[in-house]
């Protein structure tokens, strides 16, 4: 995913890189026809990958209703960095939203806000308005506790 302008910038480049890489190797027909074709199915798995992150980027920075959709609890860390990029906020407004430093925004960023202390996390999606509710569902047991297979956090 990407989190922020400089790597959509860095993405944008990567992808134009990639289309010349295929470019080239397509028109490469003297060498291996077999390493050839090794070669552009990585280069294209790769380019739709970053496409694809291109496209989720692009289509949260022209999200102006300023919705995000129900999902797992398991997908917090790409919903609080979503709604960063819904808001339109720089890395540096919004850790001083958060009321942190702008590096440890990136280190929770780039770690997917694993070492991010509850406390924290409770704090961040009150400052951010999210609402997590656990929908009623039935209760199992597994292996002698009870066991919830579906949460979901909805905004």
């Amino acid at each position: 995913m990407i989190k922020n302008e400089k790597q959509y910038r860095i993405s944008k480049k990567k992808l134009k890189e990639l289309n010349e890489h295929i470019d080239r190797t397509t028109k490469e027909t003297d060498k291996n026809p077999l390493r050839n074709q090794l070669i552009l199915a990585s280069l294209s798995s790769s380019k739709n990958e970053i496409e694809n992150d291109i496209l989720l980027y692009e289509s949260l920075k022209k999200n102006k209703q300023g919705l995000l959709k129900e999902r797992l609890i398991a997908e917090l860390p790409s919903i609080i960095t979503e709604y960063k990029i819904v808001s339109g906020l720089t890395q540096k407004e919004f850790a001083e939203m958060l009321g942190i430093k702008e590096q440890q925004l990136q280190r929770y960023e780039s770690e997917s806000f694993k070492g991010v202390t509850f406390r924290n996390l409770l704090k961040f999606l009150d400052v951010i308005g999210l609402e997590i509710k656990i929908k009623e569902t039935r209760m199992t047991r597994s292996h002698g506790r009870l066991s919830n297979k579906k949460r979901r956090v909805t905004h």
